[in-house]
């Protein structure tokens, strides 16, 4: 899924080039106190970016998101904007505070350090500027109280706040009503609100209705950063439900669609290597993984899972060669979770090569 920017000789395309360098959003390196006083001074709320290092769609999130003009406009004017790691120095005790359990999680304050308004997970950056334009006005809460009037709203974008605000605080019912008012209001996706609320309401759904909401989802709105997403839940079902040659037509389909999505790639590769099936398929598309990984904890993640499947083919002095060299790759003191998840990855290699195994069940869970 990464992207490599190219440098053109054209001036109009430099300028452009420069433009989009200096759009993104302007985190300051200051403590939480010093973001809140900050925002007092200034009369703007705090925005906390709560990450951690092995968060993948953290990662998504800077690159994709934080880096959209209509973002950085809004959080300039209305934000003191702060990236807190999770796992580190203070971030640890905020994120139990604030009870912060899954990454990304965006958290709105007011200068009195009083919660506003979170966004949990990713959001495109349509989707982020929504979310910071209803946190400056003063949470998704003022939009319950006027979606929940007898005659309601006929404003999709103020239904589609009200469905995420429910779908984060667990009522799945009311979260399903409030999308599904979105795609009547927006029927012709005039405001590209429908396909998000399908995607919504293919999350949400259970059993059979889920399988084939995603896939009407997949099918008619590819191009949606939401159908990764959705690609890997229906992946992950088709292999729970014994069926890998489904799961084999539906990355191969996938691919042909986005033949950069390392991330998707990936979770098929090590999904499949887990399971014991499709393995030729899947040391294929741990490859293509690698390929499009750029960042060295990606790539090394990637070349984990290549070293796996080597594995479970029987492959093991192999596999072993590959995990060193995906752990050269990292730092031990900066990437030290990953780091130590890889070299016990080696170390069930290196067993298996010296005890003539061709493959241990289990092993070591790496965040994929």
């Amino acid at each position: 899924m990464r992207t490599i920017l190219l440098s053109f000789l054209a001036l109009c395309l430099g300028v452009s080039m420069a433009s989009s360098v200096r759009a993104e959003v302007h985190f300051k390196d200051l403590s939480f106190a010093e973001a809140k006083k900050l925002a007092g001074k200034e009369h703007k709320q705090v925005m906390v970016d709560f990450y951690t290092t092995w968060c993948s769609w953290c990662k998504v999130l800077d690159r994709k998101t934080y880096t959209d003009e209509h973002v950085t406009q809004i959080t300039d004017a209305k934000f003191i904007s702060v990236k807190i790691d999770a796992e580190k120095g203070e971030g640890i005790a905020l994120a139990k505070q604030y009870q912060v359990n899954g990454y990304p999680t965006v958290v709105f304050f007011s200068p009195t350090g009083k919660e506003i308004d979170r966004v949990v997970g990713y959001e495109d950056a349509d989707k982020f500027a929504r979310s910071l334009n209803v946190a400056a006005e003063g949470g998704a809460k003022a939009v319950l109280d006027e979606v929940g009037k007898k005659k309601g709203s006929t404003d999709p974008n103020k239904w589609m706040i009200a469905g995420n605000y429910y779908a984060e605080h667990g009522d799945k019912t009311k979260a399903i009503d409030a999308f599904n008012k979105v795609m009547q209001l927006d029927q012709v996706d005039k405001l590209k609100l429908k396909e998000e609320a399908l995607y919504d309401v293919g999350f949400l759904s259970d059993g059979d209705t889920k399988w084939m909401l995603l896939q009407q989802a997949i099918d008619e709105y590819p191009n949606r950063d939401e159908g990764s997403e959705a690609v890997m839940m229906m992946l992950q079902h088709d292999f729970e439900a014994n069926r890998p040659q489904e799961a084999g037509h539906l990355i191969d389909h996938w691919a042909m669609l986005h033949p950069q999505d390392g991330n998707t790639f990936n979770y098929f590769a090590w999904t499949a290597a887990e399971k014991g099936v499709l393995l030729d398929q899947a040391e294929q598309y741990a490859s293509r993984a690698i390929a499009t990984m750029q960042a060295p904890t990606d790539r090394a993640g990637a070349m984990d899972t290549r070293a796996e499947v080597l594995f479970k083919t029987g492959r093991a002095t192999e596999a072993s060669q590959v995990e060193q060299e995906a752990i050269s790759m990292l730092d031990a003191s900066k990437d030290a979770k990953l780091y130590k998840q890889l070299t016990a990855q080696k170390a069930k290699f290196d067993a298996g090569t010296s005890g003539g195994q061709a493959g241990l069940p289990g092993g070591t869970a790496v965040a994929h």
